[in-house]
């Protein structure tokens, strides 16, 4: 099952040259625009993905734009939960401040109660990555657990950030190292040929199963190995505005981040929605590249979501007479420009 959603919020009209800044055919400077645009793709295999985007307005007037995606394991349910709660919570937790220390302990308690919520429920865990951009501030806070990793890539063409911490035991060293200082077991599990492979794994005793991860929400059967504290930062955004892009671990696992960042900023003037449904595409397409086993059907549920925050450079770009420009003012085929 193939689903590719998507909602556009009020389009700017103008366009958006190479370097980011905003072409207007004005007499005067436009006011910033804090547009937010968001778009979606996913492809279901298992249907453990879950994912959203809404416009917050707190007591405190403030204006948010959230994005989250959370990538379940062991079944769907705490996924789900967090889908459908997340939000809310977090509106409750951050108590009408959107200061961005209210709103970094509201990402912390929301995530601990979350926690408690998914293991009363099941014992089925989930990662959660979301970012919350406040367009007012010019600030983005983002916070996860596990490894559905998030980027923030600037429009002007400057370096990607990246938004989220990696919680996989395998990659992850500060996580062995609480692990194991709790008595955690790692290993590797075995094939069939006895032969050690795939990612690292908690391997809790019990007769539970390995885990690839326990910085993770609920997942019940690795009882006390579990830390629901998620990773927290907040920058500042780029002045001429960021594509924002939160996947699940089905896009990261089949596609080198270099590349999915290239597809960023090769749609940067397409609408999002097509941007996130390249990305799917493109992780479904390298998961086969070199096999044509159950062609076209994914190996593990993936999903990618964006979001633009359409900013404002320093410099804006006015129309003017061709008579009135100086030498070397041009800009543009069979046009002229003026910077301010």
């Amino acid at each position: 099952r193939r689903v590719f959603m998507g909602s556009l919020g009020v389009i700017d009209t103008g366009v958006i040259d190479t370097f980011g800044a905003e072409i207007v055919d004005a007499s005067e400077p436009l006011e910033p625009s804090f547009e937010i645009q968001t778009g979606s793709a996913q492809i279901v295999l298992k249907g453990e993905d879950a994912y959203g985007s809404r416009k917050l307005v707190l007591e405190s007037s403030d204006e948010l734009h959230v994005t989250f995606v959370c990538d379940g394991h062991g079944g769907a349910a705490a996924a789900q939960l967090c889908a459908d709660k997340l939000l809310p919570i977090l509106i409750e937790e951050a108590r009408g401040d959107g200061s961005t220390a209210s709103l970094q302990r509201a990402a912390t308690r929301a995530c601990a109660r979350l926690h408690a919520e998914a293991r009363a429920a099941s014992t089925a865990g989930s990662t959660l990555t979301c970012i919350i951009v406040h367009p007012g501030r010019r600030e983005v806070t983002a916070f996860n657990l596990g490894d559905s990793a998030a980027w923030m890539v600037p429009r002007d063409g400057s370096a990607a950030t990246l938004l989220a911490e990696d919680h996989r035991l395998d990659t992850s060293e500060a996580e062995r190292e609480r692990v194991i200082a709790l008595g955690g077991r790692l290993a590797h599990a075995r094939g069939l040929s006895g032969e050690p492979g795939g990612p690292l794994r908690l391997w809790p005793g019990g007769g539970v199963g390995g885990a690839a991860q326990a910085r993770v929400l609920g997942d019940s059967r690795l009882g006390d190995f579990v830390d629901a504290t998620p990773a927290v930062t907040s920058l500042k955004l780029p002045r001429c505005g960021a594509d924002f892009l939160v996947c699940s671990d089905g896009v990261w696992d089949a596609l080198p981040a270099e590349a999915v960042l290239a597809t960023v900023r090769g749609m940067m003037r397409s609408p999002v929605t097509l941007a996130a449904s390249a990305i799917v595409e493109s992780a479904l397409n390298q998961r086969h590249a070199y096999d044509c086993d159950g062609y076209r059907r994914p190996r593990d549920d993936t999903t990618a979501r964006c979001s633009r925050d359409v900013g404002r450079c320093g410099e804006i770009w006015y129309r003017r007479p061709r008579d009135e420009m100086t030498s070397g003012e041009g800009r543009g085929e069979g046009e002229e420009w003026r910077k301010d």
